[in-house]
């Protein structure tokens, strides 16, 4: 069983990671496998850092306030994007991270319902 403590590391070192990636510049353009294949990689990126978040902290914070931070952490890095000069802030990624953490936060809420 993985410890409180090593998901807290886990989670910040990915919020961490997740940061730094959306801050970098992008040296060229991503070509896709399909259309949407970026807002796919934020759904799944925003969902792993809400399964993180609730391994970390579920226990003395609510799901939806983890995923309400995440949401926020998710605004402050498009918007943040904006101000770079060289990204983009794009709400529909926005909508993806969001997304994503509603998928894992529904998903953990009605897996503590059932214990």
């Amino acid at each position: 069983m993985v410890s409180d403590k090593t998901y807290k590391l886990i989670f910040w070192c990915a919020v961490l990671i997740v940061l730094l990636l959306s801050l970098l510049p992008i040296s060229a353009p991503e070509l896709g496998l399909f259309q949407w294949q970026d807002k796919l990689h934020h759904f799944i990126t925003y969902s792993g850092l809400c399964f993180l978040g609730i391994q970390a902290y579920g226990q003395n914070h609510s799901v939806w306030v983890i995923g309400f931070i995440l949401v926020l952490f998710g605004l402050v890095i498009e918007l943040a994007q904006s101000l770079t000069g060289y990204r983009f802030g794009d709400p529909i990624d926005l909508a993806a991270n969001t997304l994503g953490i509603i998928v894992a936060g529904v998903f953990f809420h009605n897996q503590r319902n059932k214990l």
